[in-house]
C-alpha cells in the first residue's frame, strides 16, 4: 500500500523538521523544502505528492504564488497554507484562488493532523472518482443498453471490442430485441463517433428504389429523378451505415452492395465515374443464420458482412433484466407524461412471467401505455394495470396458458412459428391497424403484408 506523500514548504528549518516528524509518526511520507524553488523541483522530479503544506509568508516566492505554480505542474495537488493571525484575510483570499484550507500558527497538533487527514482523504477520493470515470469511459456508448444478465453483458463486451475496429458486424436477434440500439452504441464508442450514423431499413425500401437510395443517382437518370441524389453510402462517408433487415434486400442489389464493400467505391445511377467512400457497415436481421445464409443473402455477401456476428438474446431468455428495464421505462415515460409511479411487487411478478415475444419494444410500449393513461393522484403501477395491458394482447386465459404451456418454449417452436405469433400479437395490440402493428414490430408495412400473406394470418 502506498502511503500518502506530503510536501512541507517553509523557510524555517526547525518548523519543517518538526512537522515532518509529526506526519511520519502518523503514517505519512514527508518531503521538506526551504523555498518555493526547491518545492517546485521536488514536485517535478519526485511527483506523486498528495498534499503541499505551504507557509504563506516566504521570501522571493510567497505561499500564494507558489500554490499557483504547484497547481500548474500538478492540478490535482491539494494545498494548505500556514499563516499567522495577522494574515488571516490573505489566507481567506487564497482559498478563493484555489487553496484547500489554511492553518493558523502556532499549531495545535491534533488540529493540523485532522486538517491534513481530511485534505489527503479528499485527494484519494478524487483519485478514486477519476479511476471510476476511466472505467465508465471505457464502456461509454453503451449507456442505453440496460442489462445485468450474463448473456447481455457478453453481448456488450463483444460489441465493445467490435467498436475498436472497422470490421463488419452482423447483429442477429428477434424483432424488438434492440439491434439498432446496439448498432448505435458500437458507433458511439468507435473512432467514427463524430461522423454520421445512417440507418436504413432494407425491408422498408421498395425493391425498385433500393439501389438508387443506397448508391445515389444523377438527375434525369430515370423517370422521377428530378435532382441529383448522393445516396446513403456517400451520406455516411466517414461514419457508419446500418443496414437493418438486410435479408430483405433483393439479390441483384446485393451484388452491387458486395462490390461496394469490396472496392470502397460507389457509382451512382446515371453516373460514369465512381466515388470513393469510407464507410463502416453494420448489418442486422431477425432471421437465424442458417436461414439468412444462402436463402436470403448471397453467401459471398453474408461472409463479407459477418466478420463478427453478435446474437442478442430474446427478453424471455434474460428475465433478470426485466426489472431494470421496467424501472427505466417508468422513469422515462413518467417524466414525459408527468407521472412518477413506483412499480408494485405483484406487477413485477406478472411482468416477469409474461413471454414478451415482442421483446424489449413490447415491454416499452406496455409501460408507455400505462404511464400515458395514469390518472391524477395515482401513485403506483399495480398488478391490475399490468393485467389490463395484457388484455390488449390477449385474454387473461390466454396469458395463463402462455405462462404454463410448453408451446411457448423456444425449444419446441421454430423461428417461423415465433414470428407468426409475434405478428398476431402485434395485430391484436394494434386492433387490426397494420401500420401500427408494423411500427410495434419494427418492420415496414410492406414487409408486414408479405409476412401476413406468407403465414396465412387472417386480418
Amino acid at each position: 500500500m502506498n502511503l500518502p506523500r506530503i510536501l512541507i514548504v517553509d523557510d524555517d528549518r526547525e518548523m519543517v523538521e518538526t512537522l515532518a516528524n509529526l506526519f511520519e509518526k502518523n503514517g505519512y511520507v514527508a518531503s521538506v523544502a526551504l523555498s518555493g524553488g526547491e518545492a517546485l523541483e521536488i514536485i517535478k522530479t519526485k511527483g506523486n505528492i498528495s498534499l503541499a503544506l505551504v507557509d504563506l509568508m516566504m521570501p522571493l516566492l510567497d505561499g500564494i504564488a507558489l500554490m499557483e505554480k504547484l497547481k500548474e505542474v500538478d492540478p490535482d495537488i491539494a494545498v494548505i497554507l500556514m499563516t499567522g493571525y495577522g494574515t488571516i484575510q490573505t489566507a481567506v483570499e487564497a482559498i478563493k484562488r484555489g487553496a484547500d484550507d489554511f492553518i493558523l500558527k502556532p499549531f495545535d497538533k491534533n488540529m493540523i493532523l485532522k486538517k491534513v487527514g481530511r485534505a489527503v482523504e479528499m485527494c484519494e477520493l478524487r483519485e478514486k472518482v477519476a479511476k471510476l470515470q476511466d472505467q465508465v469511459d471505457s464502456i461509454s456508448g453503451f449507456e442505453e443498453i440496460v442489462a445485468i444478465s450474463k448473456r447481455m453483458r457478453e453481448v456488450i463486451d463483444k460489441a465493445s471490442m467490435a467498436s475498436q475496429s472497422d470490421i463488419p458486424v452482423l447483429i442477429l436477434g428477434e424483432t424488438g430485441t434492440g439491434k439498432e440500439v446496439l448498432a448505435r452504441a458500437i458507433h458511439r464508442k468507435s473512432r467514427r463517433r463524430d461522423k454520421p450514423f445512417v440507418p436504413v431499413n432494407c425491408g422498408a425500401l421498395p425493391k425498385e428504389l433500393i439501389e438508387s437510395e443506397l448508391f445515389g443517382y444523377r438527375k434525369g437518370s430515370f423517370t422521377g429523378a428530378l435532382r441529383d441524389h448522393k445516396g446513403l453510402f456517400v451520406s455516411a462517408t466517414g461514419g457508419t451505415l446500418f443496414l437493418d433487415e438486410i435479408g430483405e434486400m433483393p439479390k441483384d442489389a446485393q451484388v452491387k452492395l458486395l462490390r461496394v464493400l469490396q472496392d470502397g467505391r460507389v457509382r451512382a445511377l446515371g453516373e460514369t465515374r465512381e466515388v470513393e467512400v469510407d464507410v463502416r457497415v453494420l448489418s442486422a436481421s431477425n432471421r437465424p443464420v442458417e436461414e439468412l445464409k444462402g436463402q436470403y443473402l448471397r453467401e459471398d455477401l453474408y461472409y463479407r458482412i459477418s466478420t463478427l456476428t453478435i446474437l442478442i438474446p430474446p427478453l424471455r431468455e434474460r428475465r433478470e433484466d426485466i426489472p431494470l428495464l421496467v424501472e427505466r421505462f417508468a422513469r422515462i415515460y413518467g417524466e414525459k407524461y408527468g407521472h412518477r409511479l413506483r412499480i408494485e411487487k405483484e406487477a413485477f411478478s406478472l411482468l416477469q412471467d409474461y413471454p414478451f415475444y415482442g421483446n424489449v419494444r413490447e415491454l416499452e410500449n406496455m409501460m408507455e401505455g400505462i404511464l400515458a393513461t395514469a390518472g391524477e393522484g395515482k401513485e403506483s403501477v399495480t398488478a391490475q394495470d399490468i393485467k389490463l395491458m395484457f388484455r390488449k394482447h390477449k385474454s387473461d386465459g390466454d396469458f395463463e396458458h402462455a405462462r404454463r404451456s410448453t408451446v411457448y418454449s423456444t425449444s419446441t417452436l421454430s423461428l417461423e412459428q415465433l414470428e407468426k405469433f409475434a405478428i398476431e400479437q402485434a395485430l391484436r395490440v394494434a386492433e387490426g391497424n397494420k401500420s401500427r402493428a408494423a411500427e410495434i414490430l419494427g418492420i415496414s408495412r410492406d414487409s408486414l403484408y408479405r409476412k401476413i400473406k406468407r403465414y396465412g394470418i387472417p386480418t
